[in-house]
């Protein structure tokens, strides 16, 4: 979980960017709920993944709030402590910071455009865990033993959830044909 936001600055946009989410939750779930109902849908409906999607977001939208706001009020309290020190320089950004994160959002992009593309040939289980593994490689992480298992237990939780639980057909990829 990513840290506290470091300056007030950071807290004053982590609170407009949960305001922000919150309120693109309570319009999707909005538009989620005029979506009709079927005669021939299943337990979830047409509604229940969207709904839940919104309801995801307004929870982590709630968190990055609170995160927020519990940041400034300790930014507050440590600027009015005495023990605060003076000659703290602040941070300065480093350059080309902005390019930096939108290559990282854009490789991000790129793993899902490359899962999308794969998964009616490898399947679902071999797909989502080569895409958890590559997020957690393109996020810093080491691919180890510890990568491959969160790889293949996220992959194998995802599809009991929605293959098993919720009874949503996930592409089986070219793996039955060979058996």
């Amino acid at each position: 979980m990513k840290p506290a936001a470091a300056t007030k600055d950071d807290a004053q946009r982590e609170l407009v960017l949960g305001i922000a989410t919150l309120a693109i939750a309570a319009v999707y779930y909005l538009l989620a709920i005029r979506i009709p109902q079927s005669d021939i849908a299943d337990v979830i409906g047409a509604q229940g993944l969207p709904k839940t999607y919104a309801a995801l977001l307004a929870g982590l939208s709630i968190i990055v709030i609170v995160r927020a706001l519990t940041s400034t009020r300790t930014h507050r309290v440590r600027a009015a402590s005495p023990a605060a020190a003076p000659d703290a320089t602040p941070a300065t950004p480093k350059p080309g910071g902005q390019r930096g994160a939108a290559w990282r959002v854009f490789g991000m992009l790129m793993n899902g455009v490359i899962y999308i593309l794969v998964v009616p040939w490898l399947g679902y289980i071999l797909s989502i865990a080569a895409l958890i593994a590559a997020t957690v490689y393109y996020q810093g992480g080491e691919l180890n033993r510890r990568a491959a298992a969160v790889a293949i237990g996220g992959a194998v939780l995802l599809w009991l959830l929605f293959v098993r639980l919720l009874h949503i057909a996930h592409p089986a990829g070219i793996w039955p044909s060979l058996l």
